[in-house]
């Protein structure tokens, strides 16, 4: 009896484990970075001067500290629509692409949409805030990964 739980006991372990794992927050290559962005408010079609921000993704969402003040959403949960990987030719290190999307309807009502893309280093997208269909604040970003202090 005891050389069977000495098996099963820490096979139940790791399935438990497992588990926790599979069924965890976001696991792509973007989990915890960071990005240095420069926001732009798009008034009219044109854009005006550009803020200094930080995006992360953590746990599954898009958080911008900017996006929380202005359109009452800090935290967006998103959704990889392309999520791969590519060397280039000559390189060793895999490069990542990733083609991301994401609601959240604030407090007001109103619907605040994410999208972008992150191809390396570098990130791109936009944020619109809308009620009922009709837009009423965008905001465009594009910048690269903050790098980590040594």
């Amino acid at each position: 009896m005891k050389n069977i739980s000495r098996f099963i006991i820490p096979g139940l372990i790791f399935v438990f484990a497992c588990s926790f794992t599979m069924g965890g927050g976001d696991t792509t290559a973007l989990e915890g970075h960071v990005y240095k962005v420069t926001m732009s408010l798009v008034k009219k079609g044109k854009s005006q001067p550009g803020t200094q921000e930080e995006i992360t993704f953590k746990g599954g969402k898009f958080k911008c500290k900017l996006i929380g003040k202005e359109m009452g959403a800090e935290n967006i949960p998103i959704e990889f629509t392309v999520d791969s990987a590519y060397t280039d030719e000559g390189a060793e290190e895999e490069t990542i692409y990733v083609e991301f999307e994401g609601e959240y309807v604030n407090k007001l009502d109103e619907l605040v949409k994410v999208t972008g893309t992150v191809d390396g280093y570098g990130i791109e997208g936009n944020v619109i805030l809308s009620k009922k269909d009709k837009e009423k604040k965008r905001y465009d970003f594009v910048g690269s990964k903050k790098e980590k202090k040594k």
